[in-house]
């Protein structure tokens, strides 16, 4: 959230409202710097404030402003300015240039921290860093942000750690982001993607109910690359938005295959990542896709997960309710992984809780977690909705869910995720015959 009222000078090296170098500058400044330096070990720090756009929204952009120019102050008054400087790069960003011998991190953080305490603000307001140890001058000063940069995002929202090193391990991380980022477009346009089912098991009436799609990726040289790797990098740059709708379409396209051939078919869930909702046409796309394979909406379901919730509820309400007049039901993923789960159900309309799989997994240490289950599945029943409890994989975990009543698994103990003939394989082995 940028800090509103402040209007910079065109051609100024300085931020108007703190009085810092602004990110351009800086880049000049710390390059001349270090060449004149050359024998002094430089490190390159970028900060910012937890949950500032948080802090504008519950007070007043004032405030805001009030915070950054005490961290401003801070830095003015605590670094040397003939060996370090420092910019407000944009909003709550801020970058340093400091000798290694004069860094000293912790302390910088506490005595920042208490400057900002010092404001009487009724908010827990935090800074975090990443630090990236100048290896070479040669590197060009923005690439030596963006390794500060990393390491700050490897721990925000920690809360325990506050600040982290750039290391080899991160950088193996960039040049693999890299090969992932370069490869994509051409992954997409070569159908090196391609969709694997995870059957979800009816164990009462021992039949599989539906499934969830789940992309993969085989390349070429590389063989089969993690989703655990290339999702996130997809989540950041965007691209997940035109991954999704591949998937979305693969599913379409296997549900009108099978009912060519005259084979019965369970609904298919899909993943709708949260920048989907970013898109207006969304619920247009989606219909098309049902006109274009001639299918019901019953055969495609829709996941969303709490972090799109928290992320902006009333665009995810207003969607949601647009896919459910168009016939689509919609199920929450991941249910009771974040903090606002019960405040999610009283706004949201869901056909289907999916139970973390994490609760699954202390069932067997855990008496509570065994009660919160079971209240779990009381609550769905009462609010209209079924339970998919995600992540089985012994005999007693699938025993106990059973025990809970109309409940659906999800997990290795029935079946990993498959390739497409593998996976209608199965469902013509384990097919309702009702």
């Amino acid at each position: 959230m940028k800090a509103e009222g402040i209007m910079p000078t065109i051609g100024s090296k300085f931020d108007q409202l703190t009085g810092l170098y602004n990110r351009e500058a800086f880049y000049r400044e710390a390059a001349l710097l270090l060449g004149a330096r050359y024998d002094v070990k430089y490190c390159i720090i970028c900060m910012d404030i937890s949950c500032f756009k948080i802090i504008n929204d519950l007070f007043h952009v004032d405030t805001g402003n009030m915070i950054l120019r005490a961290a401003a102050d801070y830095f003015k008054e605590t670094l040397n300015p003939r060996t370090s400087i420092s910019c407000r790069a944009e909003a709550d960003h801020f970058i340093l240039c400091i000798p290694s011998d004069e860094l000293k991190i912790e302390q910088l953080i506490k005595d920042l921290d208490l400057r900002i305490q010092s404001l009487h603000i009724s908010h827990n307001i935090l800074f975090f860093a990443g630090i990236y140890p100048v290896e070479s001058t040669k590197l060009p000063i923005d690439q030596m942000c963006d390794r500060a940069g990393m390491a700050l995002r490897r721990i925000k929202g920690n809360y325990v750690t506050r600040y982290a090193y750039y290391d080899a391990k991160m950088r193996e991380q960039m040049i693999e982001e890299q090969l992932i980022t370069g490869n994509m477009e051409a992954a997409l346009l070569e159908n090196q993607f391609t969709i694997y089912l995870q059957p979800i098991y009816d164990p009462n009436k021992k039949v599989v109910a539906s499934a969830e799609a789940l992309v993969r990726w085989f390349h070429p040289v590389h063989g089969m690359v993690s989703p655990g790797k290339f999702i996130p990098v997809f989540e950041r740059n965007g691209f997940i938005v035109r991954l999704d709708r591949f998937v979305w379409e693969e599913a379409c396209r296997l549900q009108r295959k099978r009912l060519d051939e005259g084979k019965s078919i369970v609904p298919i869930s899909v993943n709708l990542s949260r920048l989907n909702f970013y898109s207006l046409d969304l619920p247009e796309f989606l219909a098309s896709l049902l006109e274009k394979y001639e299918l019901e909406p019953w055969m495609l379901k829709l996941e969303v997960t709490e972090s799109a919730y928290t992320d902006n509820q009333l665009q995810l309400l207003d969607m949601i309710s647009t896919f459910r007049d168009l016939g689509f039901s919609i199920l929450m993923d991941d249910f009771g992984s974040g903090y606002s789960s019960l405040n999610m159900l009283k706004d949201m309309p869901l056909d289907t809780l999916k139970v973390d799989m994490a609760f699954i997994r202390e069932l067997e240490k855990s008496k509570r977690v065994a009660i919160i289950l079971k209240f779990i599945v009381e609550l769905a029943e009462e609010l209209g909705m079924s339970v998919v409890v995600e992540g089985v994989e012994t005999q007693a975990q699938m025993d106990y869910v059973a025990s809970l009543g109309n409940v659906d698994i999800q997990g290795y103990f029935f079946s990993r995720p498959l390739p497409i003939k593998d996976y209608e394989i199965l469902l013509d082995k384990y097919s309702s015959k009702a």
